[in-house]
């Protein structure tokens, strides 16, 4: 939903899927299938690509601290936890890729609490911000609560942190 509300915004942007399981990534250009060995696929997909940012988002930390591993802080990594209403992870993990990449993105405000109140450092650039699921999985009724019918925020999550071209954003994150 991110990269279709991020696609529709700016479409100057260039966008690519390296990913696990689960197909997604509808209308990218770029995709690559991690399988067996997710670290080599990750670094392969690193360097054919290029990102000036990457967007970190599934059931586990540990591609998060791969690709933080992989780029040795050259590309800002944003830890996206919409969709986790609770840690699925080892605690270890997820706190490490949380402490160790340039933004994280949650859920919600309950979601936001439960992380802080771990302990952790929590990245200068931390966003609460709603999941939405498509019309089609929700009841007619909630619909209104959809990633369509809230386009708009899902475009404001990018707008926020990318800030005209993506390279700015990736230029001021390596700063910090």
């Amino acid at each position: 939903m991110h990269a279709g509300a991020l696609a529709l915004s700016h479409p100057e942007i260039q966008l690519a899927l390296a990913r696990q399981g689960a197909p997604g990534g509808e209308g990218l250009g770029l995709e690559w299938r991690l399988g067996d060995r997710p670290a080599r696929g990750l670094r392969e997909a690193i360097a054919e690509f290029s990102p000036d940012l990457i967007h970190s988002y599934g059931p586990t930390a540990a591609l998060t601290i791969c690709a933080n591993e992989l780029t040795a802080g050259r590309v800002p990594v944003i830890y996206d936890l919409s969709g986790k209403h609770r840690f699925r992870d080892d605690l270890e993990l997820e706190g490490r890729a949380i402490e160790e990449s340039a933004a994280l993105v949650v859920a919600s405000q309950a979601l936001f609490e439960q992380v802080a109140a771990n302990g952790r450092r929590l990245p200068q650039l931390t966003m609460v911000f709603p999941s939405y699921s498509p019309a089609r999985e929700l009841p007619a009724a909630d619909r209104h609560m959809s990633a369509e019918a809230n386009i708009d925020r899902l475009a404001a999550l990018y707008q926020g942190l990318v800030r005209e071209p993506m390279a700015v954003l990736a230029a001021e994150l390596r700063g910090r």
